[in-house]
């Protein structure tokens, strides 16, 4: 077996260097990128019959109804092994009745909104990424400028008036399916009517509860789009560069959704403490 050699100090010291640079020309891109959609965003605000409503309804579509089963049958999965191993653990300390309370509470402001933003992540991200970075190395972007098109105003918006909108939908969606999931454990495994569950499932989910996931799944849902369309966006005019693109946006969206989760959660904890 041919065994690698070992880096040098000096080519250590260049790789780190490069990733450096590599991350503070993302941050450079998406500043750029931010000013244009915050430009095209302005002007829709001042005129907004100029929202161009049939493409929104087309990506809400393709997001939304598209991703339904998917994001249903996932957030009814992870009801039904969340139920589980709380039962299981409680029921070491004798408290597993106290699995409803951990089902609720959890699915609601953390599993349904992170596990519906990644799989959109995975799914609609990618896909803004393909498209506009397909079109950009087609020229079709060029061309839409050319005849005096806004490229925010047509191509970045739409998408992120559909994602916002549908991404707190899919998450409703799936609190429902995952609390389902959930009773379908609780009553089979402890003595617990459905009306007792549900009951106690409206005891200890809370507005704020319901406000936190929520306001998760916005920002969420506004992080997929953005980093899909600037992938897209600055993306190399070649076969490679879409595919580059394409993992960079689901890559780069996953990483941010799980640092806004952290730092949503910590905001909510100090407000609510």
């Amino acid at each position: 077996m041919k065994i690698r050699p070992a880096r040098s100090l000096r080519q250590l010291c260049l790789q780190i260097a490069d990733g450096s640079i590599s991350f503070i020309e993302s941050i450079c891109q998406y500043i750029s990128f931010m000013r244009l959609v915050s430009h095209s965003a302005l002007w829709i605000l001042r005129h907004p019959s100029r929202i161009r409503w049939n493409l929104v309804t087309f990506y809400m579509d393709s997001c939304g109804s598209d991703a339904t089963p998917i994001i249903s049958l996932l957030g009814l999965l992870i009801g039904v092994i969340l139920a589980f191993q709380a039962i299981v653990q409680l029921g070491r300390f004798g408290v597993q009745s106290y699995g409803v309370n951990l089902v609720g509470t959890v699915i609601v402001t953390e599993l349904a909104p992170l596990v519906t933003a990644v799989v959109l992540a995975g799914r609609t991200g990618s896909s803004f990424a393909a498209e506009l970075s397909s079109m950009k190395s087609d020229e079709e972007l060029d061309a839409l400028v050319t005849l005096g098109i806004d490229t925010g105003e047509y191509m970045l918006l739409p998408k992120f008036i559909a994602l916002i909108l549908v991404l707190p939908c899919l998450t409703i969606i799936a609190d429902i399916c995952g609390i389902v999931g959930g009773m379908a454990i609780v009553c089979s495994m402890l003595d617990v009517s459905i009306s007792e569950y549900v009951n106690k499932c409206i005891e200890v989910i809370h507005v704020v509860d319901l406000t936190q996931g929520l306001t998760k799944s916005c920002f969420f849902g506004f992080i997929v789009a953005t980093i899909g369309c600037m992938k897209g966006m600055y993306a190399e005019r070649n076969a490679q560069g879409v595919g580059s693109s394409t993992t960079s946006a689901v890559v780069s969206a996953i990483f941010l959704i799980v640092v806004m989760d952290a730092v949503i959660t910590a905001l909510f904890g100090i407000t609510t403490s």
